[in-house]
Formats: structure tokens, C-alpha cells, sequence
């Protein structure tokens, strides 16, 4: 086995035979429902008109969700974790790369492209009745063309909805996790050996220099603290004595790095992180919770993600549209968005996110067709 370190986020093929290869136990599929449920209420509480109308009502608890209601690091971590789990038993010799490249813009990007579609006629319907701060600007060509190749925010364009940039940054992450493993299976030991440094040195510099800047927020690397975290969390509960060291030394950078400026975002993932790490370890994560309708949730989170702010904006329209401004029916309107929002999270989840999943999967097998080497069993 390689050194901890570059192995760790690009390491050995095996899995334990405990989780489904899909990583989302219930536990699992627990934390993502709660990780959505506190970025819809966010951005419920953030945006005007309707939060606005009900903070007579709603004042205290809608000031708390917008301050303190952040769960994207909470997503990073364990799509780092899931990343590890789904990737790093692959073969990523040959075309392999290649073939990833379409089978995550299918899985990613046809969901993202059909929430730009389906955002637009919301804006122009919103526009003139919601303020500029929500819509923003009049949708340009260059400003579309750039949301297709997720280069808006890195080009400066206004996004056209509330929590695109999150796909971006889990495309990034994806395609740099993707470069590792086929520098795994296809370089040199010392290449890899200079991975491993590299690797750890990228952790180093994001924790103490690039994530204390904002001005680094549309690129990968001001995230790359809590996608390490959760690689390293996978190959901790393989169980190698090297990969537990290597998260164990990570979690202490992270204490440091917290001490050396306060952010309660990596407080956080360090607590999602050593809360998945636990329920795995007794097996409660295979059993708890069982609840169905938060295990649903947690499988529709990403429709939800992308869905809930058109919704939004489309209700907000409507009750201005109408007049309803009394905190009583401005608080009906962010719980009637809130129910529509699962809904078409419900049905994008069918009519949409599984199909592109499911065609993702079918580049995946055309791939394992073409290059029929075997690897290593994954659970």
C-alpha cells in the first residue's frame, strides 16, 4: 500500500463489504436530508419579499436560519466520502478518464441544465414584481452560454439561481479527483510519491491561506478542506492502520487550522465527519433512522437543491402579484414554497435525476465492456 497522503485521496481499490456502493445508508441519506432542509430554509430566510412580510411573525426564527442555517460543507464532506467509496476501486487506465468526463456531466449536468431551462420563464414572470437583488440582471447570452459549461461565476456572470455554484464546485472537485486516480493507476512510484506530498500540500494551503479567502470561493480549492476530509473518512473505515493515522493527523490540521482563525464551517464537517465515521463503526448507520419520508428526502436532496429557489421565486411572484403581504399570509407562502418545493423535488428526483443517473450507469458498464480488466472487490 502507497503512503498516507496521496493514497488517501487517491488510494487502494478496496471497500468495506459493509456499505452499499452507493454509500447512502440511511445515516447517510439522513445527513444529506438535513443538509437541504437548513439551504432551503437559508435561502427562505434570506430573500425577499416573503421573509420580509412574515418577520413580524417569524422575525427571530428566519434571522437564525439566515445567519447560522449553512449546510454545503456538510454536502462537501460527504461527497468526498461518497466519491472515495464509488471511485477509488476503479480502473482508471486507458479511456477511462474520458469516459467519466460524460458519464458526470450526464449524472451532474442534464438535472443542471434543466433547472436553467426551468428557471427562466420564472425570472421574466418575476420581473418587475421581485427586486433586482433576487433576480439580478436580464439574462444575457454570454451570461447563458456560460451557466452551460459552469463557468459563471469564474467568469463573473450573475447565476441564474440560488446554488449553482455548489454543482460547480462538486464538478471541479470531481474532474481533480478523477486527474488523481488516473495518475494512481498510470504514473511512476515516485510520481505518485510526489502526489502524496502534493495532495497534503494542497490540504495545507487551502487550510491556512486560500480558505480564509473569499476571492478563492468559484474554484474547488477553497473548498478542498472538507472533499479531503470526507476521502480520508472513507479510507479510514477500511480499516488500514496508515489510512486511521492519516485521518487522525488531518483532523488535528483541522483543529489547528480553526485555532489559527476561527471558522465554524470546518467545526462542523470535523462533527459530520466523526458522526458518520461513528455510525459506521457500530453499525447504527446501516439501521438508523427509518424514518421513509427522511430516507426520500435524503435521496431527493439534490433535486431539491436545485429546484427549491425557482419555486421560490415563482410563489414570492404570485403573493405580490396578489397583494398577500400580512405576515399571516407572507408565512403561508414560504410553507406553501417549502411543500411545492419537495413536491417537484419528488418528481424531478423520477422524471429527471434518475434517469441521468441511470444513463450515467450505462457509460459506466460501456466502459467496464471496452476495458474488461478486473479490479478489486468493493462490497
Amino acid at each position: 500500500m502507497s503512503a498516507p497522503g496521496f493514497s488517501c485521496l487517491v488510494s487502494s481499490r478496496g471497500a468495506s463489504a459493509t456499505r452499499r456502493p452507493d454509500g447512502q445508508s440511511p445515516f447517510f441519506l439522513a445527513l444529506r436530508a438535513f443538509a437541504a432542509l437548513l439551504i432551503v430554509w437559508h435561502h427562505f430566510a434570506q430573500y425577499p419579499p416573503l421573509a420580509l412580510w412574515a418577520s413580524p411573525w417569524l422575525g427571530e426564527w428566519l434571522s437564525f436560519l439566515e445567519h447560522h442555517a449553512r449546510g454545503t460543507q456538510v454536502f462537501f464532506v460527504i461527497g468526498g466520502y461518497a466519491a472515495a467509496l464509488t471511485m477509488a476501486h476503479r480502473n482508471w487506465q486507458g479511456a477511462a478518464f474520458g469516459y467519466y468526463l460524460v458519464e458526470r456531466y450526464c449524472r451532474l449536468g442534464l438535472p443542471y441544465l434543466l433547472t436553467l431551462l426551468l428557471v427562466l420563464p420564472v425570472l421574466v414572470l418575476a420581473r418587475g414584481w421581485l427586486p433586482d437583488e433576487v433576480l439580478g440582471g436580464t439574462v444575457t447570452l454570454a451570461q447563458w452560454v456560460a451557466h452551460l459549461f459552469f463557468l459563471q461565476d469564474i467568469l463573473g456572470y450573475d447565476a441564474l439561481s440560488a446554488g449553482l455554484w455548489f454543482v460547480c464546485i462538486n464538478l471541479q472537485f470531481s474532474l481533480l479527483y478523477a486527474l488523481a486516480l488516473t495518475l494512481r493507476d498510470t504514473a511512476g512510484g515516485f510520481i505518485r510519491c510526489l502526489g502524496t506530498l502534493a495532495t497534503w500540500g494542497l490540504a495545507l494551503a487551502s487550510l491556512f491561506h486560500f480558505n480564509l479567502d473569499p476571492s478563492w470561493d468559484v474554484w474547488v480549492i477553497f473548498f478542498f478542506p472538507y472533499f479531503f476530509l470526507g476521502i480520508l473518512l472513507h479510507h479510514a473505515l477500511r480499516g488500514s492502520r496508515a489510512d486511521r493515522l492519516a485521518f487522525a493527523v488531518y483532523l488535528l490540521l483541522l483543529v489547528l487550522a480553526v485555532s489559527y482563525a476561527w471558522r465554524w464551517r470546518l467545526v462542523i464537517a470535523m462533527v459530520v465527519a466523526l458522526a458518520l465515521l461513528l455510525a459506521e463503526r457500530s453499525g447504527l448507520a446501516r439501521s438508523w433512522p427509518r424514518a421513509p419520508w427522511l430516507l426520500r428526502l435524503g435521496e431527493w436532496s439534490f433535486s431539491l437543491f436545485l429546484l427549491h429557489f425557482p419555486v421560490l421565486l415563482l410563489v414570492s411572484t404570485l403573493w405580490t402579484m396578489a397583494g398577500w403581504t400580512s405576515p399571516l399570509a407572507a408565512s403561508a407562502g414560504l410553507l406553501l414554497a417549502f411543500a411545492a418545493s419537495v413536491a417537484a423535488a419528488a418528481g424531478f428526483y423520477r422524471w429527471v435525476e434518475q434517469p441521468a443517473a441511470e444513463l450515467a450507469r450505462r457509460i459506466r458498464r460501456g466502459e467496464a465492456w471496452l476495458r474488461p480488466e478486473p479490479v478489486s472487490e468493493r462490497g
